[in-house]
């Protein structure tokens, strides 16, 4: 019992809960992912196939149990996209949150990057992927009856792609190849890379958004790199898991990470609550104006979806949102991003948070959306807030509007709508006052051991 309690005590008192690789299992092949909501009829370069949970450590922990699947759609809402040497390959950071049955939060940092697929029996399947799609697209489009366009849109889906790798003699691919070369979205493994996404994902019971980024990022580019580091990557993941500890409140912690030192700070208990995601952004993506507007929506507890292509923005802008409600909390539903496989929360008669990514530039019209009329639908992309038409006028709105522009210029903060008055003085203590996290603040180094 003794030794029960002192685990449990020492995982909860630990930086990070858990370090997830999510990606593609070469041995169950290529699925394509029906909850996507993608139409068959695209390039296979451009559908999206389902990942797996490759591996996590540790395997559980006593007060945050390992969801395998709910951590999988939350790394990979979209699942694994394929690209080749001809595509655009910079990595890419999102940060999702999970709540227990108890309530409480937990916060996932993803780093998403492609890297260059080896299993011959996975390109072979993409080529014939390609193959097949570009003779069933040139028929659809030569054909008159919808039989054939119908038939294109189920093949794929109902064909498993080891058989449809064996289904093609060598004749018939050398013919395929040859008439697909040089088709958009085509793949050629004579003359193309073929990349696939992976994505590395670290828990953490507080919201440590810039030093999680900083280590996955930092974990990737030794990944990638030709020169090893200092120590074998594993210990790394085993120091931060197991060795860095939770800074006590009003406590700074500095560690390391694979290619330097990575400081992160916690708010004492007199301080304002924890909150690393940038308010700045979230009013100059939205503006002033319809900043306030969706902050009168949360107050009131209305349905409110955010809408978006760029996953960080939208847990962005929820994170922002309810920070702002300090010292309320948001009760009902929060989920900041929700996959395809989840659209269906979206009929829940009842007040929620939610986030849903647009892709390829999708238009609002494309979406079906239950309670609309009751609904404050907010594209942040396209800077635009559709608030319910009953919705009241937040008090001294006028004065509270001015007042947070001329705070936030005098930040450095590009704002669109709203008063743009820039004053000669800032109404808000400089960070380097002391007690709001200078050098003066009263907070100590922690130096974890390696």
């Amino acid at each position: 019992m003794i030794g029960t309690a002192a685990a449990a005590g020492s995982a909860s008192c630990r930086f990070a809960r858990y370090f997830v690789v999510c990606g593609l299992d070469t041995e169950t092949g290529l699925e394509p992912d029906d909850g996507a909501g993608e139409a068959f009829e695209q390039s296979p370069l451009r559908r999206s196939f389902k990942s797996k949970v490759l591996v996590h450590y540790p395997e559980n922990t006593d007060r945050s149990p390992f969801n395998k699947d709910a951590v999988n759609m939350l790394c990979m809402p979209r699942g694994l996209s394929f690209r080749t040497q001809a595509d655009q390959l910079d990595p890419q950071f999102h940060s999702f949150t999970m709540s227990s049955d108890e309530g409480t939060r937990s916060y996932g940092f993803v780093h998403t990057f492609y890297e260059e697929v080896t299993s011959t029996q996975i390109i072979a399947a993409m080529q014939a992927l390609s193959q097949m799609h570009h003779v069933e697209h040139h028929s659809s489009s030569s054909a008159s009856t919808p039989s054939c366009s119908s038939s294109s849109a189920s093949s794929p889906s109902t064909s498993s792609m080891d058989s449809l790798v064996s289904s093609l003699d060598e004749s018939d691919a050398e013919s395929l190849a040859s008439s697909c070369l040089g088709c958009a979205g085509s793949f050629d493994p004579s003359r193309d890379t073929l990349y696939v996404s992976k994505a590395l994902c670290l828990f953490t019971p507080l919201p440590f958004l810039h030093a999680s980024q900083q280590f996955l990022s930092q974990l990737h580019q030794a990944v990638a790199s030709h020169t090893p580091p200092p120590l074998p990557l594993e210990s790394y993941i085993h120091n931060i898991l197991y060795e860095v500890p939770l800074p006590p409140p009003g406590r700074s912690l500095r560690f390391h990470g694979v290619q330097g030192p990575i400081v992160c700070q916690r708010p004492g208990p007199g301080e304002l609550p924890m909150g690393e995601y940038p308010l700045g952004e979230a009013f100059s993506l939205l503006g002033v104006d319809n900043m306030v507007k969706l902050l009168t929506c949360t107050l009131l507890e209305t349905q409110i979806l955010l809408y978006s292509q760029d996953y960080q923005r939208l847990m962005t802008v929820s994170e922002c949102i309810t920070t702002l409600l300090f010292p309320f909390q948001w009760q009902h539903i929060y989920l900041p991003i929700v996959s395809a496989h989840l659209y269906h929360l979206l009929d829940a008669p009842v007040p929620f948070l939610m986030g849903i990514q647009c892709r390829d530039r999708a238009q609002r019209s494309s979406l079906h959306l239950p309670h609309e009329a009751n609904l404050c639908f907010v594209d942040i992309d396209n800077h635009c807030v559709e608030a319910p038409e009953d919705l009241p006028i937040f008090p001294d709105q006028t004065e509270l509007i001015q007042e947070l522009s001329e705070v936030l210029l005098c930040f450095g903060v590009s704002l669109r709508g709203g008063s743009h008055t820039k004053t000669d003085r800032c109404r808000l203590s400089s960070p380097d006052q002391p007690g709001v996290g200078g050098p003066d603040g009263g907070q100590k180094e922690w130096q974890p051991r390696r």
